[in-house]
């Protein structure tokens, strides 16, 4: 018996779940990081209401990080990254 045998197969193809996760962390970056960036990275503070705004959505919370850590493709966490180092890689830290 090979160590690949019964395994699934390897994809970067993101899943219905993944995508939708995607979409939305996606539009919290797009909608709530971004416009706030610039203003954030000048002051060098913590960006507490951005943080705030995650966790009222969900975004800041260990249920939804252990959601990705645990999701089946393993694409979650590094999807749900991509896209919040998108909207500003030093807020997204602060999410994180």
């Amino acid at each position: 018996m090979t160590s690949t045998e019964g395994a699934a197969p390897f994809s970067l193809e993101l899943s219905e779940d993944v995508a939708e996760v995607q979409r939305w962390v996606h539009e919290f970056a797009r909608d709530v990081i971004r416009p706030a960036a610039e203003e954030w990275d000048e002051r060098e503070e913590t960006p507490w209401p951005l943080i705030q705004e995650a966790a009222k959505v969900g975004l800041y919370s260990l249920d939804f990080f252990a959601a990705q850590w645990f999701e089946p493709t393993g694409l979650g966490i590094p999807v749900s990254f991509e896209e919040l180092f998108w909207g500003d890689a030093g807020i997204g830290l602060a999410i994180v």
